[in-house]
């Protein structure tokens, strides 16, 4: 299964294989740099650490997927992955490159599963960064109700992934609910994203 095509490293020039039309940075199998595309290409962005390891799974480069009653069988790769540490403990995001091409992140903390999907929603980004559980967000003329606010950072990555991101870079995570609804902003720097999420469970997940 393939959904890619190929790019050198800026950094040490070995072709490096796999990259799709949504990535956006990767860590070279060569030289362990990590690359990421730019308005001037891919320019080298040095050396991190990968995310911590830990028992799941999921791992990055295996293949399978996704069954459930209500969705047809969609096939997909496990691309990258995030590691999120906050005070409390960290959760992994898994990107997964469906054959499909309708790409979705995978969220996995104590052993329970979120398929997150892309809302067509613009908050804007200093009004989520102020947000407090317990007062309204509006979005586009709609009032959201904050019941949780995370503030946490990367810890590591590993894999190719959909946004140019470091470890240690700062996050803002909220979630919301609205109308029946539950979402979920990401806020780093100015960039924002806002996901709505189903449960599934790890019987979903069936492996090649």
């Amino acid at each position: 299964m393939s959904f890619s095509s190929d790019l050198s490293c800026p950094s040490c020039g070995m072709a490096v294989e796999g990259v799709s039309a949504h990535t956006r940075s990767l860590q070279c199998p060569g030289c362990a740099n990590w690359i990421y595309l730019s308005a001037n290409g891919w320019t080298d962005g040095g050396s991190f650490e990968h995310a911590i390891d830990a028992p799941s799974i999921l791992h990055v480069g295996r293949s399978g997927s996704l069954v459930s009653a209500d969705n047809p069988k969609r096939a997909f790769v496990v691309a990258g992955r995030i590691r999120v540490s906050y005070t409390g403990g960290y959760w992994d995001e898994w990107w997964l490159e469906f054959e499909d091409a309708n790409h979705q992140w995978l969220e996995e903390s104590d052993g329970s599963y979120e398929l997150h999907s892309s809302v067509e929603l613009k908050p804007d980004t200093d009004q989520a960064f102020a947000a407090r559980v317990g007062s309204n967000l509006q979005i586009q003329g709609q009032d959201w109700f904050v019941t949780e606010r995370l503030e946490a950072e990367v810890a590591g990555t590993e894999g190719r992934l959909p946004v140019a991101i470091i470890p240690a870079e700062k996050l803002v995570c909220i979630d919301l609910m609205g109308n029946g609804k539950e979402i979920s902003i990401e806020v780093s720097g100015q960039d924002l994203s806002i996901t709505q999420s189903r449960v599934i469970s790890a019987s979903a997940l069936v492996w090649d």
